[in-house]
């Protein structure tokens, strides 16, 4: 299925908002969702290309919405950056953009169509629903209006997972949208400190013990490939069983490597967090 051109997506107007500076005209909250279920048809069908530019679209397309997302239209679109970050070997992301989903559609499964048992995407979806909860950073909000976060309201800034921040006008306008990332400056976003003292650097403790997990899984996945490995080179080993070994070393090799991508990046962002 071929993905909807830009500029046709682009054309469905809605309510007036303040647009970003390279928008070209407002987009609907239905008309995003289009762009989003296209990146999805394209994934399913194996379509990498089509799946790249609904998702480069959907990215452009986000700043420019003239409408609230709902919480659903939040999930997909996280849904959508968690595959294209696998589809980019960006582990960490993944599993951070896999936690927006869940928070912003709690009880979410993912289709067995899309990741079989032992598939390296649902590896990364079961870490994120695993993951400890990390407590976020208090919300600003507003003197007027109201803010959401993926289509709801909230109170909190969460700090191990990206979300959709759309700020409102009394009369229920929106004014702006932004994908806020974990690990990125966020001050006008959260109420100003009244230390103006360095901040002491500390470790966030859920991250860091998520990372050890990942740390020690990825160490575990990494000797269970070099066993295979050495089982497919023993000369003994009856030929018959060289194309599973084979095919065993390869995944756990993957596998070990995508752990210890996250185990980095979860440790970074345990670094981040407490230091913010």
């Amino acid at each position: 299925m071929r993905t909807a051109p830009a500029l046709l997506l682009l054309a469905s107007l809605g309510p007036s908002a303040a647009l970003a500076a390279d928008c070209e005209a407002p987009v609907t909250a239905k008309a995003f969702a289009q762009i989003v279920s296209a990146g999805d048809t394209a994934y399913a069908n194996l379509d990498e290309t089509g799946f790249r530019t609904a998702r480069s679209q959907a990215t452009a397309a986000l700043p420019c919405l003239s409408e609230g997302l709902t919480s659903g239209q939040a999930a997909a679109y996280h849904r959508l950056e968690a595959l294209g970050a696998f589809l980019d070997r960006d582990h960490a992301g993944a599993v951070a953009s896999f936690k927006a989903l869940r928070a912003a559609a709690p009880g979410y499964e993912l289709p067995e169509a899309m990741a079989p048992p032992n598939h390296p995407l649902r590896t990364y979806f079961d870490i994120a629903v695993g993951a400890p909860e990390v407590p976020g950073r208090p919300l600003r909000k507003p003197s007027t209006g109201w803010v959401h976060l993926d289509g709801a309201g909230a109170d909190e800034l969460p700090t191990d997972r990206p979300a959709i921040y759309q700020r409102f006008t009394e009369t229920g306008a929106l004014t702006e949208t932004l994908m806020v990332r974990p690990g990125l400056p966020v001050a006008a976003l959260t109420p100003e400190s009244t230390d103006r003292a360095r901040p002491e650097r500390r470790i966030n403790v859920g991250l860091a013990s998520a990372a050890g997990v990942a740390a020690l899984a990825s160490g575990g996945l990494y000797l269970a490939a070099n066993s295979r490995s050495n089982s497919f080179w023993d000369p003994t080993t009856p030929t018959s069983e060289l194309a599973s070994l084979r095919q065993q070393t390869n995944t756990f090799g993957w596998m070990s490597a995508g752990f210890g991508a996250v185990a980095l990046g979860t440790g970074t962002a345990a670094m981040l967090v407490g230091t913010w």
